[in-house]
């Protein structure tokens, strides 16, 4: 039974960190795109131009920001929380360094790579969730929030998109109609990853390989 417990933590674990990975591949994706980015990729932007550091660090550091202002109003980070915090930043810095996504100059090119980099945050985010290792520090935050502020969490998070936007081009991030379209339909690419995960599980190669190990 232990055993078993161990099997299913790795595959947890797994499908956490490459998640997280694929999610650094459509943030450094829409910004190579040049059309405007996530809100708080806007921010995150802003403040790497201010600070010479870079955005995986920046990352980093807001994401520690946010962990402890939702830790003083009573929520409390999980081991995903933590991860996310340490992770997704070093996965976005490794990709900007490796440079393996380019930078196109033609406006088609630019729109299939920014349409690309959506999908893949949007599937990123499905896988990692999936794994329920716990809500990034964004989601933590949005938590604490709404048991103080008395709104729906989606208004309450819709606030935080529009502050980290506003507060990143401020700061000279990159906002732009990709800012835009991304908060719009970033969610239709998350629930097509959902379904597909939905699906996986129900395969005969899940049944197979993991099911049957576990």
């Amino acid at each position: 039974m232990q055993r078993q417990s161990i099997y299913k933590y790795i595959l947890r674990l797994t499908a956490f960190f490459g998640g997280l990975y694929i999610v650094a591949n459509g943030i450094v994706s829409t910004i190579q795109a040049n059309l405007g980015v996530n809100p708080w990729d806007v921010f995150h932007i802003g403040l790497s131009l201010q600070t010479g550091l870079t955005i995986g660090r920046i990352i980093q550091i807001v994401g520690l920001l946010l962990v402890g202002l939702s830790f003083f109003m009573k929520v409390k980070p999980s081991l995903g929380t933590l991860l996310n915090m340490i992770f997704l930043g070093l996965f976005v810095d490794l990709v900007i360094s490796l440079e393996y996504i380019p930078a196109p100059e033609l406006l088609w090119q630019r729109i299939a790579l920014f349409v690309t980099g959506v999908a893949l945050f949007g599937f990123g985010c499905a896988i990692y969730i999936s794994a329920n290792l716990g809500a990034g520090p964004r989601d933590s935050l949005m938590l604490a929030l709404g048991r103080i502020i008395p709104y729906r969490l989606g208004t309450v998070r819709t606030f935080m998109e529009v502050t980290a936007a506003a507060a990143g081009y401020v700061l000279g991030g990159p906002l732009g109609v990709g800012t835009v379209i991304f908060a719009l339909s970033v969610g239709i690419f998350m629930d097509a990853g959902f379904m597909l995960i939905k699906m996986f599980k129900k395969s005969i190669l899940y049944k197979t390989v993991i099911t049957e190990q576990t």
